[in-house]
């Protein structure tokens, strides 16, 4: 099945090239449907990236394999040959989302593999390599099942190192709460039970999947995506707490990600030390209007992820990514009047703008800025600060569901200070940072062919001290499906 799908696959460049919807400098599917990027893990001088998908349509529910591509630093990519794919009965219906980790020079990946028409149907799978290549599945498959056989939910295998042995968290719900079961293991393939490491308070989703977590001195970081919150099928959040005698107690919870396209989210440790994360840019209700391509699923840009010392999560925007700007352009001192539209960028459809702002030069009651829109000012996404209501108002005007418009409240603090952003363009992409705090995801999807334009505007006067405007070269994809 495999060296199908790559042969497929490998046929569909020209294909993929030619997509008029399709990111620079994002990584977008290969071809068909996309969703959950796994963890990347470096071995042998690159970081190998998987990915769920199915390359023959664009439908999410089909049964799904793992694609495979490296990078050495996210900038260009080769896809090599699909690592692993439904062949045995524990995952007739598809290899899920898990993770990869190096063990002994051999890259491993724990995987959750489901059957429908099994109790327990998702059961915890191990595949490894010698070559960061050729993937064999362990014999002894399924290693993990859970405590009941009629656990309906019991996947996305998060495992890591801790006290000279392995650790491995899986989402699930537990009488009805959703909550992170915990393994133990020596070698990857022979786990133990540990018990329930996390559970979710009143209120905090339906089920919790795609867990993983990083530790400070002083602090444990858990991610995680709920399912059905707040009115919302699916948010990544993550939770500030403690580990004491391997439990995590909870003690403060925010969204990763403020926008209507982002899910899945996963650490990973990077070669040089920071922890990062990336994700699954799309979510299963959401409007995927690339469908008309023959595609679905693109990946954010990697971000680094701290805490700073203010207590507070921190991130930006991965800086290898830097190597790809280029035409460096300032606009300084810039002047606004009431609802007359700032121009920038042009029609230009790719580029990373940092803007600085002062609130203090702000005499109306909102800036806005937008992105990707229309000629005549319609679609693409809006981004407005609102000093009067206390919240930043992001709306995409593309899409049409529940998510399209969100109001994110901020402290009263925050028009007190100089504020810096950040914003990544894509095509049909946009990436916002605020204050390396808040992070909003939103795919959206412009008439490409009838032109774009950007602008910035207030409903009175303000001073905007500077923007600065880099063009960005796109990512190199290779395709090595076949050797």
């Amino acid at each position: 099945m495999r060296k199908e799908i790559d042969k497929y696959v490998q046929n569909l460049q020209e294909a993929f090239f030619a997509r008029k919807m399709r990111p620079k400098f994002h990584f977008s599917s290969p071809a068909g449907w996309m969703n959950d990027p796994h963890a990347p893990v470096w071995y042998r001088g690159e970081y190998h990236l998987f990915f769920n998908y199915y390359p023959y349509d664009i439908e999410g529910v089909r049964p799904k394999c793992w694609g495979h591509a490296v990078t050495k630093d996210f900038t260009s990519y080769r896809l090599l040959p699909t690592a692993i794919a439904p062949d045995m009965i524990h995952d007739r219906d598809g290899c899920a989302s898990g993770c990869a980790v190096v063990h002994e020079d051999r890259l491993y990946l724990l995987y959750t593999g489901r059957n429908y028409y099994r109790r327990p149907r998702e059961v915890q799978c191990v595949a490894y390599s010698e070559d960061g290549i050729h993937f064999i599945k362990e014999k002894r498959n399924p290693v993990v099942l859970p405590q009941s056989r009629e656990e309906m939910d019991f996947r996305d295998p998060w495992v890591y190192p801790k006290d000279h042995s392995w650790q491995m968290l899986l989402g699930g719900k537990k009488e009805g709460t959703p909550c992170l079961y915990q393994y133990e293991s020596d070698n990857l393939v022979d786990w133990s039970y540990s018990g329930i490491f996390a559970k979710a308070k009143e209120g905090q989703g339906s089920m919790w999947e795609c867990p993983s977590l990083f530790q400070t001195e002083e602090k444990t970081v858990l991610l995680t995506s709920p399912e059905h919150i707040d009115g919302i099928r699916q948010k990544s959040l993550y939770f500030l707490g403690r580990e004491i005698a391997g439990n995590f107690y909870q003690e403060v919870k925010e969204e990763v990600d403020y926008g209507c396209d982002y899910y899945a989210a996963q650490f990973f440790s990077s070669q040089n030390g920071p922890m990062m994360v990336n994700a699954w840019m799309n979510k299963w209700d959401n409007e995927h209007k690339t469908k008309t391509e023959g595609w679905i699923g693109t990946m954010t840009t990697p971000r680094t992820f701290f805490l700073g010392q203010d207590g507070k999560v921190k991130g930006e925007f991965i800086n290898s990514l830097k190597k790809l700007r280029k035409n460096e352009v300032h606009l300084s001192n810039i002047s606004m009047e009431s609802d007359r539209g700032f121009s920038f960028a042009g029609g230009k459809t790719s580029f990373w703008m940092k803007a600085d702002l002062v609130w203090e030069t702000m005499q109306g009651t909102y800036f806005e800025m937008r992105f990707l829109t229309g000629k005549a000012g319609s679609g693409g996404l809006t981004i407005r600060f609102e000093k009067n209501k206390n919240c930043i108002t992001v709306e995409n005007h593309t899409v049409n569901h529940e998510e399209s418009r969100r109001c994110i409240p901020v402290q009263f603090d925050f028009w007190s200070q100089n504020l810096k952003m950040d914003i990544l363009v894509d095509v049909s992409c946009v990436e916002i940072l605020i204050a390396n705090e808040i992070f909003i995801t939103n795919c959206v999807y412009p008439d490409v062919e009838s032109g774009v334009s950007h602008y910035c505007k207030t409903d009175d006067k303000m001073q905007i001290p500077q923007i600065t405007l880099y063009d960005m070269n796109p990512a190199e994809f290779h395709f090595e499906m076949l050797e």
